[in-house]
């Protein structure tokens, strides 16, 4: 029997982070959109959450790519670069709505994943460019 071996290395965990995340965040907007947007208490959620479904679909599907990554399954660098810009955009876009007053909705609920970003996009530039 092979015997598994851990990988405990910063970058592996930072990896499995940004995975776990995009895990959560997948099966919230796939499984459980209404619930989500409901949390945000923006006036301007959907009529009807089902629009933001295929996101979830589409997020988590993207977050099997760290963990791959993690695993030596992908060439890393190209699909890191990929999500530090992703990551960065992301944050970006989030912040731009808080600044501008385009969110209406509950603080918490926006500024979680503007630092969550802000913190993997760092991350992720600087492992895409060792």
């Amino acid at each position: 029997m092979a015997k598994t071996e851990l990988k405990t290395e910063a970058p592996n965990w930072a990896l499995r982070a940004a995975a776990i995340v995009g895990v959560i965040y997948g099966f919230g907007f796939l499984l459980m959109p209404s619930s989500l947007l409901e949390l945000s208490g923006d006036p301007g959620v959907p009529a009807n959450p089902g629009w933001v479904r295929w996101a979830g679909g589409f997020v988590l599907g993207i977050a099997l790519g760290p963990w791959l990554a993690s695993e030596g399954w992908v060439k890393e660098q190209p699909f890191i670069a990929g999500l530090a810009a992703a990551y960065t955009l992301s944050g970006l876009a989030l912040l731009y709505s808080v600044v501008s007053g385009e969110y209406a909705g509950a603080a918490w609920f926006i500024w979680m994943p503007i630092v969550i970003l802000g913190a993997l996009a760092p991350i992720m530039w600087r492992l895409a460019t060792k």
